[in-house]
């Protein structure tokens, strides 16, 4: 059950913050000061990178182990479910969020950002799916 607490806590962790940056963060971004821009988005991807690597390994890990081992009542489609969740932002990530930003870490751009809030949706979905899949083995591993 600590493994299914762990992985509960790692997504939930995500899917807030993954909200936050999706309705608060990224929007933010077009009312930087131009001529701060590189100074600000330096250190908001400085202190992100700090902020969601831990929990989002910790994701990664407990999916991983949730696939060969499970606690009874957890099924192993719901623990494929939830690796599908969260390859989907490892992938979303590397495929269009990560070129993203590094296009907007030389100079902000508009077109660039509204893709970064258009891609980030998927992301948003995908780490809230998980969260509920996580809630659900949870729940059925408590009997």
């Amino acid at each position: 059950m600590g493994l299914l607490v762990a992985h509960l806590a790692a997504v939930w962790f995500c899917v807030g913050l993954v909200w936050v940056v999706q309705l608060l963060v990224y929007p933010g971004f077009r009312g930087i000061d131009r001529a701060r821009w590189r100074e600000q988005y330096d250190r908001h991807t400085r202190l992100m990178a700090w902020t969601v690597s831990g929990p989002w390994a910790v994701q990664g890990v407990t999916c991983a182990v949730l696939l060969v081992w499970r606690p009874d009542g957890a099924p192993f489609w719901l623990a494929a479910l939830a690796g599908v969740c969260g390859a989907a932002t490892v992938a979303v990530t590397a495929a269009v969020s990560v070129p993203c930003h590094r296009r907007l870490a030389v100079a902000y751009d508009d077109v660039v950002l509204d893709r970064l809030v258009r891609s980030n949706w998927y992301r948003t979905v995908a780490w809230s799916a998980g969260g509920v899949v996580a809630i659900v083995m949870v729940l059925l591993a408590a009997g």
